[in-house]
């Protein structure tokens, strides 16, 4: 019976500091992200909607990030979690561009290594294979959102770059 109560602390002491580490890099990440668009404009203010989104803004343009699309794993290929969170900015009422801010874990401080400016969507992050969809229009075509106009594109993070990987690669 102490065996048994000694491994079920253990696990939860366990998980409790997992979830504890990755609770800190989402906090960490959202500062990130936030020092990253006030960065993009001038005289901007910040607005913390009750859902926890944060939209940060001048006049002309408009950041918002939402801590809940944080995705917290293994990106590079060490064995420290980093953090990936797209951002989302608009001009006016237009949608302009959904960046995505890759933050890595480096020598135990995270770091803005790399934004893309491209309009995909990540779908998962698993054996530091990043799979996204991504669309074949422009959004200005009236094809933008047709089902068939999307594709599957697979990414690895080497070097501080995503790098395209083939279905053969992938298989590795």
């Amino acid at each position: 019976m102490a065996r048994y109560l000694i491994i079920v602390i253990l696990t939860f002491s366990i998980a409790s500091c997992n979830s504890d580490s990755s609770e800190q890099i989402r906090e960490e990440v959202v500062g990130i992200a936030e020092e990253y668009a006030l960065g993009q404009l001038k005289n901007a203010k910040k607005t913390v909607l009750g859902n926890g989104t944060i939209i940060i803004s001048d006049p002309e343009k408009r950041y918002i990030i939402d801590p809940a699309k944080i995705i917290v794993t293994l990106i590079d290929d060490d064995q420290v979690n980093d953090a990936v969170i797209p951002v989302s900015s608009f001009i006016g009422q237009e949608p302009d561009l959904v960046e995505h801010l890759f933050i890595i874990n480096t020598d135990g401080k995270l770091m803005l290594i790399r934004t893309t400016e491209t309009d995909m969507k990540i779908l998962q992050i698993r054996d530091r294979v990043i799979t996204t969809q991504q669309h074949t229009k422009p959004r200005t075509s009236p094809l933008y959102n047709c089902a068939s106009c999307q594709e599957i594109v697979n990414y690895r993070f080497i070097n501080g770059d995503l790098v395209k990987i083939e279905q053969e690669e992938q298989k590795k």
